[in-house]
This record gives C-alpha cells, sequence and structure tokens, in this order.
C-alpha cells in the first residue's frame, strides 16, 4: 500500500468536478458524462480498497484493475477500451487542475478488439418474410412497407420511424434521412419499396391517420400517431417468429448491405447507403462475404479442377 485515500467527501468533490469537465471543458454528450463518471467513481473505489492514492497511481495499477475487471465481471475487449478512454479523460481532468502531471492511462495500450459480424438473413428469408404480411390489413400492409423500405436502402429502424411524409421524393425515388449527429442524406431506394410507399401512402396512410390530420409521420400507429421504434420492433420479432427466422429489424439493414456488396457494389458506395462517417465500419460487410468468394474459387480456379495436374 503506498499513499493516503481520501475521504468520501473528497471522493464525492473530485468526481463532482469530473463530470462538470466532461460536460463543459470536454463537451461531451451527457450519457458519455454517465458512463465515464462511472468508470473514473469504481476505479476510485478499486483504488480505496487496495489503499492506493489516485494521486499517486500508475499505469500498473490501472492494468491490474483492468484485470480484476476481466476476472470479477468477465469484460470484453469493448468495455475495456471503454473503461481506458474513461480514465484517460479522469486523469486529463487530474492534470488540468494540477493534480498530477502526467496521464498513467495513456500508457496502457488499448485491446484490439475481436471482430463481431453481425446477423444476417439469405435473400430468401428475407423474400419469404416480406411476402408474409396480408394484403387486406391496414397495419400488416404498413409493416410490409416499412420492412421493404428498410430492407431496400438499409436505413437504421430510427431513421425510419423518424421520417415524415415530405421526406419521401417519389419523383427522384429517393428519401431525405436525418441519420446520427444529425446529418442528413439522400437515400436511394428499389422499385418494390417505392410502390409499396406509394400504394401505403395513397391508401393505408389515410385510414390510419383518423383525426390526425396535422400528423407529419411516415409511419402511423393504430391512434394516427407516430409509430415507435418499440413497437415496430414487436412486430418484426412477431413476424420472424412465425416463420422460424433468426431475425430483428437491424438484420435487415446487415443483410441488405451484405447482398449488395455480394452482387457487385463497391464498399464506398455501401458506406454512403449506410450512412456509415468512417469506411472501416462497412468493411465488417466484406468479412461476411467469404462464401461467395469461395464460390467464386471453386468456379474458377484451376485447383477446383480434378482433372487439373500440376
Amino acid at each position: 500500500m503506498r499513499g493516503t485515500t481520501m475521504t468520501k467527501d473528497d471522493r464525492a468533490s473530485l468526481l463532482r468536478g469530473f463530470s462538470d469537465y466532461i460536460i463543459f471543458q470536454r463537451r461531451l454528450s451527457d450519457k458519455t458524462r454517465e458512463v465515464y463518471s462511472s468508470e473514473a467513481a469504481r476505479f476510485l473505489d478499486y483504488l480505496a480498497m487496495k489503499g492506493i492514492d489516485v494521486l499517486s497511481s500508475t499505469a500498473d495499477d490501472i492494468e491490474r484493475y483492468l484485470i480484476e475487471r476481466k476476472r470479477t465481471d468477465g469484460i470484453e475487449e469493448r468495455t475495456e477500451g471503454r473503461i481506458l478512454s474513461s480514465l484517460r479523460s479522469f486523469y486529463l481532468y487530474l492534470i488540468s487542475g494540477s493534480m498530477v502531471s502526467d496521464n498513467p492511462a495513456s500508457l496502457v495500450e488499448k485491446p484490439k478488439e475481436s471482430i463481431h459480424l453481425p446477423r444476417v438473413i439469405s435473400e430468401e428469408d428475407v423474400d419469404e418474410l416480406l411476402s408474409s404480411f396480408p394484403a387486406d390489413d391496414p397495419l400488416s400492409v404498413r409493416d410490409y412497407t416499412l420492412f421493404e423500405l428498410i430492407y431496400s436502402s438499409g436505413m437504421r429502424i430510427s431513421e425510419a420511424v423518424a421520417l415524415d411524409v415530405s421526406s419521401f421524393h417519389p419523383d427522384e425515388g429517393t428519401i431525405a434521412v436525418i441519420g446520427k449527429r444529425d446529418k442528413e442524406r439522400l437515400v436511394f431506394i428499389g422499385d418494390v419499396a417505392k410502390d409499396a410507399l406509394s400504394v401505403y401512402l395513397s391508401s393505408i396512410r389515410p385510414k390510419l391517420l383518423s383525426g390526425h390530420r396535422s400528423e407529419k409521420a411516415l409511419f402511423l400507429n393504430r391512434r394516427g400517431g407516430r409509430l415507435t421504434r418499440q413497437a415496430a420492433h414487436k412486430r418484426f420479432h412477431q413476424a420472424a417468429g412465425k416463420l422460424g427466422i433468426d431475425a430483428t429489424i437491424h438484420t435487415l439493414r446487415h443483410s441488405f448491405a451484405t447482398h449488395m456488396i455480394e452482387h457487385g457494389a463497391d464498399i464506398r458506395s455501401v458506406q454512403e447507403m449506410l450512412g456509415h462517417s468512417d469506411v472501416r465500419t462497412t468493411q465488417i460487410y466484406t468479412h461476411l462475404n467469404t462464401g461467395s468468394i469461395l464460390a467464386f474459387f471453386d468456379k474458377y480456379s484451376p485447383l477446383s479442377d480434378p482433372d487439373w495436374q500440376e
């Protein structure tokens, strides 16, 4: 043990100061503030348990803390990276207040995250799913239109339910989508989705609108208000469950991207359609495309020809 541990009042004051630092100096979001403050508090608890003063803590202390978190909480690489980001910001706060002179968390290397491949369903499963909605039920037609749109464009469910009627430009076959960080992009949709939207707008939405004549939302619930993301998830889960298809709405977005690449779309185009700010995020779908690569190899490689001799 070394140093002197702080009192509860000192600890509370330090965490309050860190919280203000995150918001007013780093200008990070409230969600980030909650995460960073929580992680800093847990780290201070650990140091107190070990009898270590945070002002004299070292990179070795941080590494031992991470080992402890892996042992007790079973954290993965992504969580470990988040903890390190939190502690790096925490030490920057201590430096800004002249409480410490360096940042030991910056000496601890972030773990390389393993690739988590998103779930994808086949084109056949997508067709079966989208063909399962009855055409004589307004809510089912709405659901079909929503899910067809997501698969046709790759937009997120949060983006889809946030659409207004004015977002759709039928003459151009485009939809103006507000993505993350309020960034707008124009999304092109296929003819099937375009036709589905036209039918929905002319025949289904007026029935759902009820007395809410001023409602701007494109997709409406049974009471005429904007459809929520939670309600859409529930409807999709019910439809997929009946068919025994293991998928979520987000699976449609992943499947769209994967199927586009399988059919020859370049990764930059897919990046734009998905609204990814970094192409490295889109590159995950190239890892999912190994099946078509192997099929190409089997078809054209001389190594796959039993009559080929070296």
